[in-house]
């Protein structure tokens, strides 16, 4: 089985796109993980030329929009058949959850929700699935954890999310958002990754063996 591709925090970046197709290109993937902030504010259209580059690679592709991608982004990925965000999917046996957007930041950006909206959105979701081994994939980290650490030591994920991956959870939990705090680490038994930003060249792989999950980070 090949592993999965997981990616987050393009924010348009030229260099994103490139880092991207750099890495489909190395080797076969299961599918792609896009965890959001494909564009910095926009442009929609941005989103639908990413697609038609990556989508030539012929692997399922899964995304949430991050809290910098326009408030329409839900519905672009869903006339592209990629949307996670709301849902719950299945990339062959593999169960995803997925929510996009962010906590509230000090920023005002486009996708934000409240603790409570991400808590009951999650909450709501999780009924999708009847296997608990099922993959959380969300833009924002749990707090708590070196996925939400800033390098002054705060930490700015959502309680939500901690709160939801402690009492379900998750084989794994795919996120972003944070850049600095690209990582691997373990919340209970979910593995907790935050990929760092693929502007950067920065990006993660896993594979799931029936209740055995195995993660790395790697760089374009």
């Amino acid at each position: 089985m090949w592993p999965f591709l997981v990616v987050a925090d393009l924010h348009g970046h030229p260099a994103a796109q490139k880092n991207l197709e750099s890495l489909l290109e190395r080797r076969k993937y299961e599918g792609l993980i896009l965890i959001g902030d494909i564009t910095q504010l926009g442009p929609l259209d941005a989103i639908r030329e990413l697609f038609e580059h990556v989508s030539k690679f012929g692997i399922p592709i899964l995304s949430v929009p991050g809290n910098c991608d326009p408030k329409e982004t839900p519905e672009i990925l869903e006339e592209l058949g990629i949307n996670l965000h709301k849902k719950c999917v299945k990339i062959g046996k593999l169960p995803f959850v997925g929510l996009g957007g962010s906590n509230v930041t000090p920023f005002n950006t486009p996708l934000e929700y409240t603790e409570a909206e991400i808590l009951e959105e999650l909450d709501s979701l999780v009924k999708l699935t009847e296997d608990n081994n099922f993959i959380l994939v969300t833009h924002v980290p749990p707090f708590g954890t070196q996925a939400d650490l800033l390098p002054n030591g705060t930490h700015v994920g959502s309680k939500s999310v901690r709160k939801f991956i402690e009492k379900h959870q998750p084989l794994l939990n795919l996120c972003g958002h944070v850049h600095e705090a690209r990582s691997v680490s373990q919340l209970g038994r979910t593995i907790v990754v935050n990929p760092g930003p693929l502007s950067q060249g920065y990006a993660a792989e896993f594979s799931v063996e029936g209740e055995e999950v195995n993660t790395e980070l790697i760089r374009a």
